[in-house]
């Protein structure tokens, strides 16, 4: 396989996913001078509010297509070994770092970078979006997690590829270790949920940003909602920056049994 051409590919890929949600041909020619890598780090730097969470669903979708083509075209999957060797060599500021091997994945730590930095951590998540995708297309049961941005939480960027299948869950790779900042106040939540809200909630893990939790005995019809809201009040009275994702089984609607 030649990475460099497949690296190349995925350039223009991402670079075809911003241009086509911006639709800005002023802008597009402005930037049409600059080698690729400058250009698509103008582009997201310049990418309006508005735009960005089409930019992301957008880079995932060509990653993912351009990695479903190439896989069907050479008869090949991707293991985490194989991927690891591919961001390494793409010069991708955000995939460049200390590679570790834990409980069968592959972990990638690094320091805060200047990449776009005017993006600020929209430029993290276009990474992760595009990764994701390149990984859902060229791999099987592989998967990528992001546990750690410096420009959310200023910690190290850690992002972890892993294989995983059915997991139980707070079992997975998938998620960080909470940070020990948060783990008393966490407790504290929890009680008070079952004494008050007579509802158990279980949190399961931490990354960049995101606290991914689930209520173990489920809840009632319709106020999964209400908990939820009053979860992330609680929780955002003392870390504002924390998003909520609740991870718990969802109901297939429109299936006869």
């Amino acid at each position: 396989m030649d990475l460099k051409d497949f690296n190349d590919r995925w350039q223009k890929a991402r670079l075809s996913a911003i241009e086509q949600v911006l639709q800005n041909p002023e802008q597009s020619g402005m930037t049409r001078v600059l080698p690729l890598a400058l250009r698509e780090e103008h582009l997201l730097g310049s990418t309006p509010a508005e735009k960005k969470d089409e930019v992301l669903r957008a880079v995932f979708l060509n990653s993912r297509k351009l990695a479903q083509s190439f896989s069907q075209h050479q008869g090949l999957l991707f293991e985490i070994q194989d991927f690891q060797l591919l961001v390494q060599q793409s010069g991708i500021p955000c995939f460049q770092g200390l590679w570790e091997s834990r409980n069968n994945a592959l972990v990638l730590t690094r320091g805060a970078c200047s990449y776009a930095s005017e993006a600020r951590d929209f430029a993290c998540t276009y990474w992760r979006e595009a990764l994701d995708g390149l990984v859902m297309g060229l791999g099987e049961e592989e998967r990528s997690a992001r546990h750690g941005c410096s420009r959310v939480d200023g910690g190290a960027c850690v992002d972890v590829l892993f294989v995983e299948a059915n997991p139980a869950p707070g079992k997975s790779v998938r998620y960080g270790v909470i940070p020990p900042m948060l783990v008393e106040d966490l407790e504290q939540i929890k009680e008070q949920f079952t004494t008050s809200m007579k509802t158990e909630v279980e949190f399961v893990g931490y990354s960049a940003g995101t606290l991914y939790f689930h209520f173990p005995k489920g809840t009632s019809c319709g106020s999964g909602a209400i908990y939820t809201s009053a979860l992330l009040s609680k929780i955002q009275t003392k870390h504002p920056y924390i998003q909520l994702q609740d991870i718990s089984p969802r109901a297939v609607l429109g299936v006869e049994s």
